[in-house]
């Protein structure tokens, strides 16, 4: 069957798969922000995984972890605004990641993308992007947090990182929310197949 979509879809299809990558890596990597203990250790910080983590051991020592890994219960994530980043940015990536299965499956199948579906999916990620622009500006409040503030000079506050500074994976998100944005304009000129009234 024929593709359905114009040469603006085909941006759209492409832009949607590279930013729902791009968005679920940035998000699972916890390489949002990097500092290091005592200028020897480095260490880096998702909103739900770290790497090179400080651990107390049974006779009381403190050992640093060196490793990624999650928390181990979504209490023990260190700020309440790290939590709710945790929820926004999972339910936005999610949202892109279906999204971009919906509008490759219209590169297959005739019919599935008209102009009014590629309009809805486009505000439907328009609603991810916002979600996880929503996520950014409250991860910083947890910037205040004294596993943080160990990793960055003890000088971090909100939205002031000290001696710590964003890393790549805060970026791959950057560029998958621009494309998302993106997205949500192209999705208006999407499809060619007009939606048909059904025959009463």
């Amino acid at each position: 069957m024929a593709c359905k979509l114009t040469g603006a879809g085909i941006m759209w299809t492409s832009l949607s798969l590279a930013a729902a990558i791009l968005n679920c890596a940035g998000y699972y990597v916890p390489h949002w922000i990097r500092g290091s203990y005592h200028n020897a250790i480095d260490v880096s910080f998702g909103s739900f995984r770290r790497c090179n983590y400080p651990r107390l051991t049974n006779d009381g020592r403190l050992e640093i972890v060196s490793e990624c890994g999650r928390y181990r219960t979504f209490a023990d994530i260190p700020s309440l605004s790290w939590q709710i980043t945790t929820i926004l940015m999972g339910i936005g990536v999610s949202i892109s990641l279906l999204v971009a299965f919906t509008v490759l499956a219209s590169c297959c199948l005739s019919d599935v993308i008209t102009k009014r579906s590629a309009k809805t999916i486009g505000v439907i990620q328009l609603i991810a992007a916002i979600l996880m622009v929503s996520a950014a500006v409250i991860y910083p409040y947890g910037w205040t947090s004294p596993e943080i503030r160990d990793a960055c000079g003890g000088l971090s506050d909100v939205y002031k990182l000290g001696t710590c500074e964003l890393s790549w994976s805060s970026y791959m998100m950057f560029i998958g929310v621009v494309m998302l944005f993106i997205c949500f304009i192209l999705s208006f000129k999407a499809s060619k197949v007009k939606l048909r009234p059904y025959n009463t």
